[in-house]
């Protein structure tokens, strides 16, 4: 199987997803370097490769399987994001969404079906070994600056639970990626809540990349305040809940892939689920 990577960045729930996908399968599959030398390209998402690759596997009728999380913001790829959504779902043998709504939602735009596969956690990191349950730590993450992410209807839910807690105990610990719009005209992370320059009890500890450093800091949260408005799979969710954290929704979290993922038992939420769905799908579109 050969697995293209345009985007070198390795943030995000791509990459979090590729990774994932790779501990999952590693005995099972063999990685390919080139489209050439592959059985199957899988196409983590639309942004993650370019359309030279997709054409030439398609002409050499290599198997396409193409992971579709959600419709990519068209600024993206220099404004080609949507047209290789479309084409690369068309071109695809199986298009996989994220989640039943993420494949009502695409399919809209693509006019392609396709089956649905929820993400997964690595349960040798995301677990509740050595959790430590303090009530006073609530926490907010995003690894993209997409404002769908809802920072600021995250604050005003936490600034009521702070205001209405006994003696003020309450704190929120904000990791991630922020626009610079926000950095610039709205909290100023950067320089202000690092330095705990404001008066409410918010931490910025900037963006954590070492999924067992983001591990140790679910464990000692008590809430994940998630009010991400139609996220497809959530993987910060699903490791939060991996980990012990309630979830809070504010008002726009309740949507998307979210319920769906929080129906989930707790044994169908890891990688080894992941792996055997996508070991199936593999050897499914090989016969």
């Amino acid at each position: 199987m050969y697995i293209p990577n345009l985007n070198k960045n390795g943030l995000g729930g791509g990459w979090t997803f590729l990774n994932n996908l790779l501990k999952a399968i590693k005995t099972d599959v063999q990685i390919a370097h080139s489209v050439e030398d592959c059985d199957i390209m899988f196409i983590c998402g639309p942004t993650m490769v370019g359309r030279d690759e997709v054409e030439l596997a398609n002409k050499l009728g290599k198997k396409i399987i193409f992971r579709v999380d959600n419709i990519p913001e068209d600024y993206r790829n220099r404004g080609t994001a949507i047209s290789r959504l479309k084409d690369y779902s068309k071109m695809a043998d199986v298009v996989v969404y994220q989640s039943e709504w993420a494949r009502n939602y695409v399919k809209t735009l693509t006019c392609v079906d396709g089956a649905v596969i929820f993400n997964g956690v690595d349960r040798d990191i995301f677990n509740k070994d050595n959790r430590t349950d303090n009530y006073k730590q609530y926490l907010y993450v995003r690894s993209s600056t997409n404002e769908n992410k809802r920072w600021q209807e995250a604050k005003f839910f936490f600034r009521e639970y702070w205001m209405t807690a006994d003696n003020h105990e309450l704190e929120l610990i904000v990791v991630g990626n922020f626009s610079d719009y926000v950095k610039l005209y709205g909290d100023d992370f950067i320089n202000r809540y690092k330095l705990g320059a404001f008066d409410e009890p918010i931490k910025y500890l900037g963006q954590i990349n070492d999924p067992r450093r983001m591990a140790e800091i679910y464990k000692t949260s008590a809430v994940l305040i998630a009010p991400y408005y139609n996220d497809a799979c959530s993987n910060t969710i699903l490791e939060a809940r991996a980990c012990g954290c309630e979830i809070d929704l504010c008002l726009s979290g309740n949507s998307g892939g979210t319920p769906e993922i929080l129906a989930l038992s707790d044994e169908l939420i890891g990688i080894d689920r992941m792996g055997k769905e996508y070991l199936g799908l593999f050897n499914l579109v090989m016969q």
